[in-house]
């Protein structure tokens, strides 16, 4: 539920963002943007000021009201390369015009939310039950909305004052890393599958619109299913003399599968990314 304008880099871009850092006597003098084979050399931002660590460079942003601490993280086999790996956005919840956030809470769970933008006040009902990869936690006057999307892990932070009004106070964005595995977690929140087996054989799948409704998927020759592991079914498309494939998963025991992978071929390392998925990111699918 990101309303704020960014800082720093987008939750999208921190899986592909790398960069090449000039360090000059423990000191950052220089930088460059690494897309793809492509190195584009840029200046230094003339908000940031950094810090150098062990295999490590902090970045910290001001802009506006707004704060964004990055942590850059070096390369395993290239010393001079590094991945944007945590970005931690603070906002100054005391400053006018920004969008404030109501919350129902029943038994200790948040049950509804409503969001009004400005001076407009033009107000927004959340379908909570329908925020797919999502969970709310209450504690005190906070309440956390963590999300996984793609292989990065979002944790909002709403703090209030009067117990009724609420802001955005916080956002963290942390990169889940790859490793050595093969196949890269990969999160498609919506993108979401029931099953049914006999056994470990998949007879019977259905796609799960984003409001819950399931409608039936026909297995054939070109798309077929297979349980993987406990938890884990694998669809394999083929297109001619091409495949591919897609890994869903059953974390919290639901019964929805939630895309987390997909690749070209019939080759899945799951060992690998099951590696990927600890039990936070477990209980968020």
């Amino acid at each position: 539920m990101r309303d704020h304008l960014p800082v720093g880099r987008l939750a999208d871009e921190l899986a592909t963002a790398d960069v090449r850092f000039t360090i000059t006597d423990g000191q950052v003098t220089g930088l460059e943007h690494v897309i793809g084979s492509r190195t584009i050399a840029a200046s230094l931002p003339a908000d940031a000021t950094f810090a150098v660590g062990t295999g490590t460079v902090t970045e910290t942003l001001t802009r506006g009201t707004a704060t964004a601490t990055l942590t850059w993280t070096v390369d395993a086999s290239d010393t001079g390369l590094y991945h944007l790996t945590q970005e931690v956005r603070s906002f100054d919840t005391t400053a006018a015009n920004t969008p404030t956030y109501g919350f129902t809470v029943a038994d200790g769970a948040v049950t509804g939310m409503t969001q009004t933008f400005g001076t407009s006040g033009w107000t927004h009902d959340v379908a909570v039950g329908d925020l797919a990869a999502s969970v709310f936690t209450v504690d005190g006057s906070a309440v956390t909305e963590t999300a996984i999307r793609g292989n990065t892990l979002e944790t909002l932070t709403y703090t209030t004052t009067d117990g009724t009004t609420y802001k955005l106070a916080a956002e963290t964005l942390t990169v889940v890393p790859v490793g050595t595995a093969a196949t890269a977690l990969d999160v498609e929140p919506y993108e979401r599958m029931r099953f049914t087996f006999d056994g470990a054989t998949v007879t019977a799948a259905q796609a799960v619109k984003p409001d819950g409704t399931a409608v039936d998927v026909h297995l054939g020759s070109t798309v077929t299913y297979a349980q993987a592991a406990a938890g884990y079914v694998v669809e394999t498309i083929t297109r001619g003399n091409h495949a591919y494939y897609e890994v869903f998963h059953d974390g919290n025991g639901d019964g929805v599968y939630t895309a987390v992978a997909h690749g070209q071929g019939t080759t899945v390392d799951l060992v690998g990314l099951q590696a990927q998925i600890t039990p936070q990111i477990d209980a968020l699918l």
